[in-house]
């Protein structure tokens, strides 16, 4: 792992370092891998380093196989042009001349001040409200940070967190609020992080951290830390609480396609199933948690209703016995009853298991096909009740 720099900030973008160097001094464009191997911000290969480089200059995408040779010639190049000169002549005039003349990558070169250009690109990569990249950059970031662990045989965990119930704190408070809440999270998530971690806002109130270099375990202890920072934020005496999901590279995901939908549907779990949470994805078979609840389950069709009694259900899906000899992969609009807090849930169902288990008995499970944000909470709800009646049976004597 890296130690922290306090130059740099978590998460800072190599080409960020290397606009700060060429700021300082804009003259020795030459030095630039040396100045970033000094900063001990990024842990790079000099083929990554170079590439990235190019980058800044050029807007040209070299690849890193080719970018220290690349390199190396625009050098020989701007010696050249000095020697038949007769005079030293920039590193940016040999850049402009080898890629316009000797390796021909640019066909109409447009001069514009470097800070000037990389100032509108903040605007196109930040967070204008809470001056984190937004989801632009995480998507770039998280194929980088991909790359990279799979050539060099490294974890990467993401997380992805959510403000619970921030559609009410809005609705109650104002969006005003709601943004200097977005705000204040997005600090406490700052404070906590590595250099080596980018943090993203990545649509309303929610928020990706990328960890390159950490597995699944070390991650929950990082996400644990950052919600516990997160509930010193306070709003009329209570505290604000995320929910979270994590996945991790190599241990539970195998491309950067599904890190996201993954760590998402972790997420989802931990929403609906008490919020306040981080949970880590689990790619077994039932990775979602489950209750045992005995809920009135009424299945409505065109010219009748089916009456039975729930065994278990979670976030995702629910199981139940019947009698009627209902078809698989069937969908139906299914209402839920809690008969304690008079709970109803509308939801669409789609049968996908079904099993004999007597004489015109049948066990079947099914998924949630459609279940609107107002049922999602009281599916939450239903959980944290039967939960706490859990916990309370088993410490009666």
């Amino acid at each position: 792992m890296l130690n922290p720099n306090p130059s740099g900030h978590p998460g800072q973008r190599i080409e960020d370092t290397i606009m700060g160097i060429l700021e300082e001094n804009p003259n020795h464009a030459e030095n630039l891998l040396q100045k970033i191997q000094e900063s001990q911000i990024h842990h790079l290969e000099d083929s990554q380093i170079y590439s990235a480089i190019l980058k800044v200059l050029t807007s040209l995408d070299i690849c890193e196989n080719e970018s220290e040779s690349i390199w190396k010639e625009i050098v020989e190049n701007k010696n050249k042009l000095s020697h038949c000169m007769g005079r030293q002549v920039g590193f940016s005039v040999a850049l402009i001349d080898y890629f316009t003349n000797i390796n021909p990558k640019i066909k109409n070169p447009k001069i514009i001040d470097m800070k000037l250009f990389a100032d509108t690109e903040k605007l196109i990569l930040v967070d204008e409200l809470t001056r984190l990249y937004n989801r632009r950059h995480f998507e770039t970031a998280l194929v980088r940070e991909f790359k990279q662990s799979t050539r060099y045989n490294q974890n990467l965990t993401l997380l992805i967190i959510d403000i619970d119930d921030f559609k009410k704190i809005n609705d109650t408070y104002g969006h005003t609020t709601g943004d200097e809440i977005l705000t204040k999270v997005a600090k406490q998530i700052t404070s906590c992080l590595r250099m080596e971690d980018t943090a993203c806002r990545i649509g309303g109130e929610e928020f990706a951290v990328i960890f390159p270099q950490t597995n699944e375990e070390q991650a929950m202890i990082a996400s644990e830390k950052l919600l516990e920072a997160c509930r010193t934020i306070q709003l009329s005496g209570k505290s604000v609480t995320l929910s979270g999901g994590i996945v991790s590279y190599p241990e539970k995901v195998k491309t950067c396609e599904d890190m996201y939908d993954l760590a998402d549907r972790a997420l989802y779990t931990a929403k609906y199933s008490g919020k306040n949470q981080i949970v880590a994805y689990s790619n077994e078979k039932r990775s979602s948690l489950r209750f045992d609840a005995n809920l009135e389950l009424l299945f409505i069709m065109p010219d009748k209703t089916l009456k039975t009694i729930s065994k278990n259900i979670s976030v995702t899906g629910i199981a139940f016995d019947t009698e009627d000899d209902i078809t698989l992969n069937e969908s139906f609009d299914v209402k839920l009853r809690e008969s304690d807090s008079h709970q109803e849930i509308n939801a669409k169902i789609k049968v996908i298991r079904k099993e004999e288990v007597g004489v015109h008995k049948y066990l079947m499970g099914a998924e949630f096909l459609e279940l609107s944000a107002e049922d999602q909470t009281k599916l939450s709800d239903l959980y944290t009740l039967h939960r706490y009646k859990s916990k309370m049976s088993t410490s009666v004597v």
